[in-house]
């Protein structure tokens, strides 16, 4: 019996997982499928911005149980263990997993093993899921509740996720005058310098317009928290070494991620952590038998679309392995192609050198974060893009 092992159940994985199962495991006699994770739920990313947000959506729009997806594959083809990945030994195919409870450690031998481990934000604020679900709705609800009871709300970092949350925080508090909200962020405009100067522009100026105080070119070094933890004193160090002081009762950063794989051995690292990744997602060298998609690759950057293109291509790519076939080169996306929500009814974005407009990037992501199909992304009947089912 040939096992199948995949790390992890999330945005890179759900699809994978299920066609997976249907095209291959359950049409052969001699396979088997063993997923590996330790949340009971999918969380959907694309939403957690405005999740943040007290009253704005409910958890059951962005949090969705793996069982009943699960519960639907033969007991005996397929197996879901709750724990994390703590050491991989791909010279001896082995996968050893922290279970859950604590107490237990498995090994679990593969043929296939498929790494969509992901990655996880560096300040525990749930833009991804923590490390169960219990703790991301723990995380999620307290920052609700600092959020709710603040005066002022600080977002740190200016990629994506922070620009889109302080939108979202100001379209609900800044604009009102109900609470001041601030974003503090490393460079002279928000977003990345890969961003087109007029989609930086028009962000700047949107989020004026929200009521949202900027602070560019300035850096969070230290954040104290008081005794009864109702206040944080954030110091900020500009560009050119000058610091303030600015209090707040709610901060939240967001200054990007870090892959989850601390499991796999360093050979099979690059320099920043990530799982090297071939031209055809495999881990290459003596390793052709371990792909690896999603934020937990080397080859293309942090980002929802590219988990998604990377998926697809490993849905139709695995059967031609396992049948010792040739397999397709993946070719990563060249343009520069992203979509930014700024509040509930506006947006922008670009795709290659076009600016997007917001009425665009309103009705395609805008309105609903993408919560009107998650679920299905959640049981892996689509990715972002297409649908199987």
């Amino acid at each position: 019996m040939k096992t199948i092992v995949i790390l992890g159940t999330g945005l890179a994985a759900a699809a994978v997982i299920r066609q997976t199962m249907k095209s291959t495991v359950l049409t052969r006699s001699d396979t088997r499928m063993i997923v590996v994770g330790p949340s009971t739920h999918f969380v959907w990313p694309i939403a957690m911005p405005r999740a943040i947000v007290p009253g704005q959506l409910a958890e059951e729009r962005f949090l969705f149980p793996l069982g009943p997806t699960f519960a639907e594959y033969p007991a005996d083809r397929f197996e879901f263990v709750l724990g994390t990945a703590s050491a991989l030994d791909p010279d001896a195919r082995t996968v050893q997993v922290a279970l859950n409870d604590g107490h237990v450690t498995r090994h679990i031998a593969y043929d296939v093993l498929v790494i969509a481990t992901g990655a996880a934000s560096r300040d525990d604020i749930p833009w991804k899921a923590l490390a169960t679900t219990e703790d991301t709705l723990a995380e999620l609800r307290g920052l609700q509740r600092r959020i709710e009871g603040a005066k002022t709300v600080v977002v740190a970092g200016g990629g994506m996720t922070g620009v889109e949350a302080v939108a979202e925080l100001g379209y609900e508090y800044a604009r009102s005058g109900r609470k001041q909200v601030y974003l503090v962020h490393d460079e002279d405009l928000p977003l990345s310098s890969a961003a087109l100067p007029s989609v930086r522009k028009q962000v700047r100026a949107e989020l004026a317009k929200l009521g949202v105080k900027v602070i560019p070119n300035t850096k969070v070094t230290r954040a104290t928290t008081t005794a009864d933890g109702e206040t944080t004193t954030l110091e900020l160090t500009a560009a050119d070494g000058g610091t303030r002081s600015l209090a707040t009762q709610a901060y939240v950063p967001a200054r990007g991620v870090v892959p989850n794989t601390a499991f796999a051995p360093a050979r099979m690292l690059d320099d920043r952590g990530y799982v090297r990744q071939t031209a055809t997602l495999q881990a290459g060298g003596r390793y052709d038998d371990v792909f690896v998609i999603g934020d937990a690759g080397s080859l293309e950057a942090n980002k929802a679309a590219a988990a998604d293109a990377q998926a697809r291509h490993l849905i139709a790519a695995l059967p031609l392995y396992l049948e010792g076939k040739t397999l397709p080169e993946y070719k990563p996306e060249t343009k520069d192609i992203f979509a930014v929500t700024l509040g509930r009814s506006r947006g922008t974005g670009q795709m290659g050198s076009w600016k997007l407009w917001s009425v665009l990037v309103w009705y395609l992501k805008g309105r609903f974060l993408g919560t009107d199909y998650a679920d299905r992304v959640a049981a892996g009947k689509r990715t972002l893009t297409t649908k199987f089912e």
